[in-house]
């Protein structure tokens, strides 16, 4: 992050080949070397720096793969093939390292997009609109980018840093927060996790202020940031917010879950009545065999396969069967699950949904039980097990049994969509590893459910140390 950032600061490299998200995207001509002076110099270039923040989302060192992988594999949602191609190998044994490179790309992308962001915002908020129109653009686009790096910063703390509820005033060791580049912060010293959580908020609250969109293919939205606090204040145990926000979302946003009958289309229909936020990925775009469609597929590299334990928590009417395919692995397991919630293997252009309504209702459900409103959070829960399976039994029970059963379906509901771990880990829950042979038991808390600050942070920045403990 470092180098990165050093040379960000000094001159500004703005990543704008132009991305495919909606026409929008299309609209603006890809610019390069973009000094920090004359980075943002009108709505023009406003525009084509936040489509340049975008394209960083689409990276398989981001949601382009590693934010959906690791937290699944690093659990008990995903194993490694016996034949596999090497990737996230150390993930899967439980032994990371500060050399792992993919905990390496996950930091350098996600500074990369706060970076970029925060440039997009100081340009953004400097410039001085000809028309109201004008403004009015001027304000969305300056309200994605505090979303966008509400996001790097939330995905940050839940993977190098213990969650919110570790120490009683989230006091412990989080990640840098960079939030004003006139700093000329080259090397900034660890934030606490509660600082960090705090710039989400900030940023989130800013940004859903200046916001006018409140639905757009592919963009940050006003219920996208709404969404995405929703998830953000249950993280830090905050569950009337998490519950009006949430409530907002569902009650206002104009989306609605998928019908049982089309669950296939969720996954397969870009942008459809449940997806609130995605990453935008066409053909053009051509992640190629990086791509998530890729590792998953049976016609790919299907280094990644569903374990039995997981597939058997559905019941045999349950539309999310549909999402994992049993077969053949040739050289390898006769008797496999594929992962099909990224159905565009061969074509590599699978839209990554970060955010959709079904985690909203789980949401509010699992704040529900916690405040002791069983009911409202049985409701909750049945709307996502009924539109999976209409024939499913009702569910009862109140307190921590019914957390419980939230969590499970949770699990199921989300799963390959990279929250498992996460909601093992802040809810101080034990972790399952599974690997094609063994499960390792591993008890919270633990070192390992994060992940190392990468030694090439550790050797550049004099100030992130202390480093991660068991690392």
């Amino acid at each position: 992050m470092i180098s990165y950032i050093k040379n960000t600061i000094c001159s500004l490299l703005i990543v704008l080949a132009a991305s495919s998200c909606g026409s929008d995207f299309l609209d603006i001509e890809p610019e390069q070397n973009v000094s920090s002076e004359q980075a943002i110099t009108d709505i023009n270039t406003l525009r084509t720096a936040i489509n340049g923040v975008y394209s960083k989302l689409q990276s398989s060192d981001y949601y382009g793969r590693s934010m959906y992988v690791i937290p699944e594999l690093m659990a008990d949602n995903l194993y490694l093939s016996s034949r596999n191609t090497g990737r996230y190998l150390d993930h899967e044994s439980f032994a990371v390292t500060e050399e792992d490179s993919y905990s390496d790309g996950l930091w350098n992308l996600m500074y990369e997009v706060i970076v970029n962001a925060t440039k997009a915002i100081d340009g953004g908020e400097s410039l001085e609109a000809v028309t109201d129109g004008q403004q009015q653009e001027i304000d969305q686009l300056v309200g994605e980018a505090y979303a966008l790096r509400a996001l790097a910063h939330f995905d940050l703390v839940r993977l190098f840093a213990q969650p919110y509820n570790f120490t009683a005033d989230a006091g412990h060791d989080g990640v840098p927060v960079i939030a004003r580049s006139e700093d000329n912060e080259i090397a900034p010293s660890r934030n606490t996790v509660k600082e960090v959580y705090d710039q989400v908020n900030s940023d989130l609250e800013t940004a859903i202020h200046k916001m006018t969109e409140e639905r757009k293919n592919g963009r940050f939205t006003i219920y996208a940031a709404k969404a995405l606090a929703a998830r953000a204040y249950l993280y830090q145990e905050n569950y009337e917010m998490a519950i009006t926000l949430s409530t907002d979302v569902l009650e206002n946003g104009g989306y609605t879950l998928v019908p049982n009958g089309s669950y296939p289309e969720l996954w397969s229909e870009a942008f459809n009545s449940e997806s609130i936020f995605e990453v935008v990925n066409t053909v053009a775009d051509n992640a190629g065999t990086n791509s998530i469609g890729h590792f998953f597929d049976p016609a790919g590299y299907a280094d990644a396969l569903v374990p039995e334990e997981l597939y058997e928590l559905y019941d045999s009417g349950d539309a999310r069967l549909e999402a994992i395919n049993r077969g053949s692995k040739t050289g390898a397991e006769d008797d496999a699950l594929f992962v099909y919630k990224f159905p565009n293997g061969t074509s590599w252009d699978d839209n990554m949904k970060v955010l959709r309504l079904a985690e909203q209702y789980l949401i509010r459900a699992e704040a529900y039980a916690k405040t002791d409103k069983p009911d409202l959070a049985r409701d909750d829960l049945m709307a996502v097990v009924n539109r999976a399976d209409p024939g499913a039994a009702g569910v009862t029970g109140s307190g921590q049994g019914l957390v419980d059963r939230i969590l499970e379906e949770r699990r199921k509901e989300l799963a390959f969509e990279g929250h498992r771990l996460f909601d093992l880990n802040r809810n101080k829950k034990d972790v399952r590893i599974i690997q094609s042979e063994n499960v390792l038991e591993v008890a919270y808390p633990n070192d390992k459910f994060i992940l190392p600050i990468p030694l090439n942070e550790i050797n550049a920045n004099p100030n992130i140390k202390p480093q991660n403990p068991g690392y």
